[in-house]
């Protein structure tokens, strides 16, 4: 059964605002970073720039603030795969709670022009060694709830 990526990402000192926890656009790069790792785990890709993609979409929901000092813990898993684009959904925890959980929609482009392509049979099978069995059968929409509450620590 696929299981999902799982990468740890440690935030930086200067990740901090002036309200002492990891500013947002910091855990946005904090998560870029894990998808890199996922994806230089893709067999035969030189580099990143081998097989580009583009961020389509973007959805983030925070479960309480991410703070310096505790690594982050970030599951990546494949929720759909299209003709040139897939939706990768992430959940981050760190200390053991859950702090971030979204999705992110990735487009595959022409280096050499940066427009749409087609993913390639070997990148859908090993995007599909990261699908959830039981959310292949499931229409593509978003998982996360438009009411979801943020656990604010002291």
């Amino acid at each position: 059964m696929p299981e999902p990526y799982r990468a740890r990402v440690s935030p930086r000192w200067s990740d901090q605002d002036l309200n002492g926890h990891v500013n947002h656009a910091a855990v946005v790069t904090l998560l870029e970073e894990s998808r890199i790792q996922w994806r230089s785990t893709m067999p035969g890709l030189g580099t990143a720039g081998a097989t580009p993609t583009v961020v389509a979409a973007l959805e983030l929901n925070y479960r309480r603030p991410v703070v310096h000092g505790q690594d982050l813990t970030v599951e990546l898993a494949v929720t759909r795969i299209g003709t040139s684009s897939f939706t990768l959904e992430c959940s981050a925890t760190q200390g053991g709670e859950a702090a971030v959980e979204g999705r992110t929609v990735l487009v595959s482009v022409w280096p050499e022009t940066g427009t749409a392509r087609p993913l390639t049979e070997r990148e859908r099978r090993w995007l599909e060694e990261f699908r959830p069995a039981k959310r292949r059968t499931q229409a593509p929409a978003s998982q996360i709830s438009d009411s979801t509450p943020l656990e604010l620590t002291p």
